[in-house]
């Protein structure tokens, strides 16, 4: 991987998570509380994202950056969800927490030298994960929820 591949990947991070910001402010009001036809409702897709940044992924680079070959820990959204109240949560206030760690991240992966994506950790009895794969699953999982916004924007009507 060159340098600008780097960039480029903090910049998609970043780009994502600027898409993602729009998309969930194109909800109306009082739809953010429907899950459309999704597991989710609006909230609850930001405060899990803003979990697993924050819980999830920050953890996984620094171990790796950090420490050589170190154990990761998997981040269970679906228990943490079950054991949060994330339709209580402020939205906004989710949102721009996500969008902090996110930045945090970003800025982190752009100032990675090209070794340092080559840098290992790995999961209990899974083989090990380069920190290049760890940012490439952050941005399947961006994709992931940027899809299942925009199928329940357009269900509100709001998204056409």
């Amino acid at each position: 991987m060159s340098q600008p591949e780097v960039v480029t990947r903090g910049d998609k991070l970043t780009t994502n998570a600027a898409e993602l910001a729009e998309l969930v402010a194109s909800f109306p009001a009082e739809t953010l509380l429907s899950p459309l036809g999704d597991e989710f409702c609006a909230v609850e897709h930001v405060c899990h994202l803003r979990d697993l940044e924050r819980d999830g992924f920050t953890p996984r680079i620094q171990s790796v950056i950090d420490n050589d070959d170190p154990q990761l820990f998997d981040f269970d959204g679906a228990g943490v969800a079950a054991a949060s109240d994330y339709r209580a949560e402020n939205a906004l206030a989710a949102l721009n927490a996500f969008l902090e760690a996110r930045r945090q991240n970003a800025e982190v992966v752009r100032a990675t030298t090209e070794a340092g994506f080559t840098r290992v950790g790995h999961y209990q009895a899974r083989p090990p994960i380069t920190l290049d794969a760890i940012v490439a699953g952050m941005l399947d999982h961006d994709r992931d929820h940027l899809d299942r916004l925009r199928a329940m924007l357009t269900r509100t009507g709001a998204g056409e």
